[in-house]
């Protein structure tokens, strides 16, 4: 994970792009939200030094909009169209501006924007913060956030030492169950693989991380699987969980069904049971029918075995997630032969 930075993904590296040509408008409000990688403000400076210096601002709050711009550009008392005509690009970091200083930065952009208008050239404002500006551009983060940011992620974050398949289900796991936390994501792969079979402990161990805030991870509203835990949502969680272990472990358990019957297939046959359920072919027998009909020639530990993948499966099959001492005992299961 050393060195991966969160603006290579696609997503914020299409945002950056997408930020680049506002400044020659003039600039723009650039909205974030909980999801937004940290560090904008850095990463936005360094995306565009060879293109225009960029200098930051970090108005204190109850501070005045116009002096912070003029004190800033070397001009102080200057007038709005004094500082358009400086040519000078301020990033304005105004995230953590109260209410009433955003609605005395709003009046302020919004006559940046009418003098740049007029002049057609200038310097320009990239204002970190929430503000309705006519006139003015507009940039949201909100919902850029994908699946496959949340993927690549993960995978920067998975430690290489694990078979192929707890790597699978690690990321996964960590994408449906935390979306856009990207801290969270990156944390959960690294855990024990205890925590990856069962996260629920994991959870309980970060939840005063929770984030309450209403956010999209792609088009759809997704919550903070930590608040999902602070309100009691287990039904939510739980299906999280159990979608990211369908995804990776169905596959897995189907492939160890089918070189059972490989292995074993002449002492398979479709007795009046199996008939009565519909079953047509040897090759159809699910993993019940091979635990009973093997159970004379298994040893006990593969016997074992094969009851571990048919729990698993059948309480995958209901929507559960798996019983971790199912899988310890499955995973011993033989391979390709």
């Amino acid at each position: 994970m050393r060195g991966a930075d969160p603006w290579s993904l696609p997503a914020a590296r299409q945002f950056l792009t997408e930020i680049e040509p506002l400044v020659w408008k003039g600039g723009a409000v650039i909205c974030c939200d909980a999801s937004t990688p940290p560090g904008l403000a850095a990463r936005l400076i360094t995306h565009l030094r060879e293109t225009v210096p960029v200098e930051r601002v970090n108005p204190a709050p109850g501070q005045l909009p116009l002096a912070v711009l003029g004190e800033a550009c070397g001009l102080p008392g200057a007038t709005t169209a004094r500082i358009v005509a400086s040519g000078r690009v301020l990033l304005i970091e105004a995230q953590e501006l109260p209410v009433a200083d955003l609605a005395r930065w709003a009046h302020v952009l919004a006559e940046f924007a009418a003098c740049f208008g007029k002049a057609d050239d200038g310097g320009a404002l990239l204002f970190l913060g929430d503000a309705g500006v006519p006139g003015f551009g507009r940039l949201e983060w909100s919902r850029r956030l994908r699946r496959v940011d949340a993927m690549i992620w993960a995978e920067f974050a998975v430690p290489s030492g694990r078979n192929d398949l707890l790597q699978r289900l690690a990321v996964d796991l960590a994408v449906e169950l935390c979306g856009w936390r990207l801290d969270l994501v990156a944390d959960l792969v690294s855990q024990r693989v205890e925590d990856i079979l069962n996260p629920m402990g994991w959870l309980q161990r970060h939840a005063d991380q929770a984030i309450s805030a209403q956010i999209s991870f792609g088009l759809t509203a997704f919550a903070c699987p930590l608040h999902l835990l602070a309100r009691g949502d287990q039904v939510e969680l739980r299906r999280r969980i159990w979608t990211a272990q369908l995804s990776v472990l169905f596959p897995w358990i189907e492939g160890h069904r089918q070189r059972l019957i490989k292995r074993h297939r002449k002492h398979l046959y479709l007795d009046e049971h199996l008939k009565a359920l519909g079953v047509a072919s040897v090759e159809d027998i699910e993993l019940g029918g091979l635990r009973r009909q093997l159970g004379r020639v298994l040893v006990r530990d593969e016997a074992e075995q094969v009851a571990a993948l048919a729990n698993l499966r059948n309480d995958l099959a209901h929507r559960k997630p798996i019983a971790v001492e199912d899988f310890h005992l499955a995973i011993q299961m033989r391979g390709e032969d």
